[in-house]
């Protein structure tokens, strides 16, 4: 991790501008990276190792700065999915392991200690290289602490991945690809404790979440530069000569300079005024630049002009306004005439509904009519293709509505144009003007209404229309005069400036001449003999120089160097949260959608600079509070989630991989986070590869999921160690979906189980999907019997209540026939069904009962999966 981001730091001062030993010092700390780690400040570790580094190997120092090792040919290479890992030995894993991961799902169930991180080091080592918890260890090297302690070997991991090709490839770690695809439960736990820090830790704890701790730390044990405690950088001789010399080499140099100091200032002087004017001496520069008793300088003569004030354009043209009221007016008429066409083909657009309707139940009744159940065989005519004729026919009203929209849209972006031209009007000419009612204010849309009004005639008899496009021409000419008038201040504001460049260089030729005379006489004053005294010492320093100036090559360049690398730490985590606050608000408002909407958020701000605090503002609440005060732990905790998954959503990383969520979330976001992850299609387009302790998450994640998608599903489940201590692993989970439960029991024969997960799904189904689908459609208020303060809702009260009201004749959902007949079957017509007794019998142990009929069963389990089924595809249309 710690290398990685220093590539990264290397690759931002990559120039051939930079100063060559700042290059130099950035390539030195590269080499000897694995060793500068482990030193700190402590007693100078670091500072005096780069110091005997630097001096030992500064000549031979290549102060070019290479690509990083991130570069290569799979940058270019987008994958869509990965397929497999070979794993082993590596921690846990004693012997080579493969897991196949070809799902867009991959859930991964293991009690805490059975190999679920170590299956995810390796993932994460596999794709980008290096193991963060192996830098935070302190271990001094990734091998050591990625080695199996039993067998102490390593054998890194080998991933495949699909591009988008779907060609099949071995992974090159790649920590630039892939370093936004991990969600760490650890760095939520680091995040969530912010509220203890202080908030100038606020966005150093932005990096604890992104993992960046370790490289602050590294960053934080450079000593800010190297003084005299470290290297000689004046040399001994050297400050002996120049206490020496101070009393005679600067006089002579003194009056060496002072003397050429006077013949260049003339001469410049000369040369100043020649380029002034052909012909001109210095005094006539002068007199004539900034005057003299009787006359006033040209400077001061163009400062009075340029003071004062030009007014402001308008930016409006007489054809501009012209065109835009002629758009509006076509505009206008063709969405009319649409919008007539519409109104006339009402019964059309009802029959168009009809048959968008029937298509879409083929899926669910191929063989009969869905409305009457009739075998097509029978029918007159075949409904769906019927239904696929006729909306056919009727395709010139889909496009109607289409260019309604356009014509709306088109409408609406030409009236706000047309109302700030209006409004641009009435700011440059605000009095008596006769446009001022027709005014929009900023947060107003201008309407049809509005531009009717425009066309009434005022009170002199001249429509409103006419007298914009008046002021519009007017406006137009007055933009005219400004723009020649701001030419001519242009052309005066260079001539000053030109003459105000003259006139500074003749006071810097007035302060040199001071000076030159001022040194020249002191100097005078000072020289004598000194030279033939002390030609040893001179030998002496003479010899010293060099060593000093290479230290001080060294010195400045490291300097720079620390100055560089702290400025580029200290914004990474500024880098990493810019353009997220909008993304981080809808995922955390999608993990607290069950609070009450005054808690939702309207919008987070994410520290951006130094000291920047973590802002949150409230629906309806249009201040901002700082969110460690006002947020729970919990929500803190689904704020960092967010955080990481719309990094993770902004960077286009391919995979999701979430390590054990269990962890990282309180009970009452675990629901609202799984449905955001697998329900809401924020994540559809992505692999998600989960892992957790928790059975009850395990089993809730495959019940929220369709059961389709379960069956595609990769389910695993690392399993209780024994006694040889290796990881065990079932390839083969059986699966927690209750319905795929049901239907694998029943399949074995296994009647009772089938029953019992049958039971269990119908209580899944009709607390969650069918409850939401009659509160979406019908009455969802219900009126339920508990026989205690404690006790659960019971599941016939609820299931006869749901089945009632999806009955009644004011249920909305055409398609209700599909529910109502199976939970018609389930219960009976008259309350008692053979399947409902069934579904009781199966969950209690009973002696000598008589068996159950297989048939029955198949038909309990059936209709769970023609539920389940028909939510699975309006799931696709409809979000619940």
């Amino acid at each position: 991790m710690i290398r990685a981001e220093y590539d990264r730091f290397l690759q931002t001062i990559n120039s051939p501008f930079l100063p060559e030993p700042v290059r130099k010092i950035a390539n030195l700390v590269a080499t000897h990276l694995d060793n500068l780690i482990p030193l700190t400040t402590h007693q100078g570790q670091r500072i005096r190792s780069i110091v005997d580094l630097a001096q030992a190997h500064w000549d031979w120092i290549s102060p070019e700065i290479g690509q990083t090792t991130e570069t290569n040919e799979q940058d270019t290479i987008a994958i869509s999915k990965i397929t497999s890992m070979e794993v082993g030995p590596f921690r846990g894993f004693a012997v080579p392991e493969n897991f196949d991961l070809s799902s867009n799902i991959v859930l991964i169930y293991g009690p805490n200690g059975t190999g679920k991180t170590s299956f995810c080091e390796a993932l994460e080592y596999g794709l980008l290289g290096n193991v963060l918890e192996a830098d935070s260890s302190r271990f001094r090297s990734q091998e050591e602490y990625l080695k199996n302690a039993y067998t102490n070997q390593f054998a890194p991991p080998r991933i495949l991945a699909r591009d988008l090709s779907d060609n099949e490839f071995v992974i090159t770690p790649n920590e630039l690809n892939f370093r936004f695809c991990f969600i760490e439960k650890n760095r939520i736990d680091n995040f969530s404790r912010i509220a203890a820090q202080l908030p100038s830790r606020q966005t150093a704890l932005i990096s604890t979440l992104f993992g960046l701790d370790t490289f602050s730390e590294f960053v934080r044990n450079f000593t800010a530069e190297i003084d005299a405690r470290y290297i000689d950088l004046s040399g001994i001789k050297n400050m002996l000569l120049i206490q020496k010399q101070q009393a005679l080499a600067s006089a002579q140099q003194q009056v060496r300079n002072a003397t050429a100091e006077l013949e260049s200032i003339a001469s410049e002087e000369a040369g100043l005024a020649n380029q002034y004017r052909s012909g001109y001496n210095y005094n006539q520069m002068l007199n004539e630049i900034q005057g003299g008793t009787n006359a006033t300088g040209r400077i001061k003569t163009l400062e009075n002009e340029l003071i004062k004030p030009t007014p402001t354009k308008s930016n409006i043209s007489f054809t501009g306004v012209l065109k835009l009221g002629e758009n509006i007016g076509e505009i206008t008429q063709e969405l009319f005439g649409l919008q007539q066409f519409l109104a006339s083909a009402g019964q059309k657009v009802s029959f168009q509904k009809l048959y968008k309707a029937v298509s879409q139940l083929q899926t669910v009744s191929p063989n009969n009519c869905p409305a009457c159940k009739t075998p097509l065989l029978h029918t007159l005519e075949n409904p769906y293709t019927n239904a696929e004729k006729e909306l056919t026919h009727l395709k010139d009203l889909s496009d109607a509505q289409k260019n309604i929209q356009l014509l709306e849209q088109s409408l609406h972006l030409n009236l706000l144009s047309l109302a700030q031209i209006v409004n641009n009007c009435l700011s440059i000419i605000p009095t008596n003007n006769p446009l001022a009612h027709l005014g929009i204010p900023n947060n107003v849309h201008p309407n049809l209404n509005w531009w009717k009004s425009i066309h009434h005639t005022s009170a002199n008899g001249q429509p409103y229309w006419n007298q914009l496009l008046e002021q519009a021409r007017n406006l137009e000419e007055r933009d005219k005069a400004i723009s020649e008038a701001e030419k001519n201040r242009a052309e005066q504001a260079k001539e000053l400036d030109t003459l105000r460049w003259y006139l500074q260089q003749a006071t810097i030729f007035n302060t040199r001449r001071q000076t030159a005379t001022q040194s020249l006489a002191s100097a005078n004053q000072t020289i004598y003999r000194f030279n033939e005294e002390n030609a040893a010492l001179i030998e002496e320093a003479n010899s010293e120089k060099l060593l000093v100036s290479r230290n001080r090559e060294i010195s400045d360049g490291y300097a720079a160097f620390v100055r560089m690398l702290n400025n580029y730490n200290r914004n990474l985590p500024i880098n990493l949260v810019k353009d997220l606050g909008e993304q981080v608000t809808n995922l955390y408002n999608s993990f607290n959608r069950n609070d009450p909407p005054a808690d939702l958020l309207e919008n987070v701000i994410l520290p951006l600079s130094q000291n920047d605090r973590l802002q949150v503002a409230f629906a309806g609440d249009t201040r901002t509070y700082d969110a460690l005060q006002v947020l729970s732990e919990g929500h803190i905790r689904c704020l960092g989630l967010a955080i990481l998954l719309a990094k993770n959503l902004k960077e286009g990383a391919p995979v999701l991989i979430f390590d054990d969520p269990v962890n990282a979330i309180d009970d009452d976001h675990r629901d609202s986070i799984r449905r955001t992850l697998f329900e809401d299609g924020i994540f559809s387009n992505k692999q998600i590869i989960l892992t957790c302790h928790g059975e009850e998450f395990f089993k809730d994640i495959q019940n929220l999921l369709p059961v389709t998608t379960v069956r595609e599903s990769k389910l695993i489940s690392f399993l209780p160690r024994l006694e040889d201590k290796g990881i065990r692993i079932d390839f083969n989970c059986s699966p927690r979906n209750y319905i795929i439960s049901a239907r694998q029991h029943l399949d074995r024969n296994e009647i009772r189980d089938s029953l019992s997960k049958s039971r269990q799904a119908l209580e899944t189904l009709t607390k969650g999907k069918i409850w939401t689908y009659v509160h979406r459609y019908g009455d969802g208020n219900l009126s339920l019997k508990l026989r205690s303060s404690k006790a659960p809702l019971e599941l016939r009260n609820l299931t006869e209540q749901l089945k009632s009201k999806i009955g009644k004749n004011e249920f909305s959902d055409p398609q209700k026939g599909t529910i109502l007949q199976a939970l018609d079957h389930l219960l009976g017509h008259n309350g008692d069904s053979r399947e409902w007794r069934y579904l009781n019998k199966g969950t209690h142990e009973e002696n000598d009962r008589a068996e159950f009929d297989r048939n029955a069963v198949r038909e309990i389990v059936e209709n769970l999966e023609n539920i389940e089924t028909f939510f699975s595809l309006r799931s696709q249309l409809v979000k619940y």
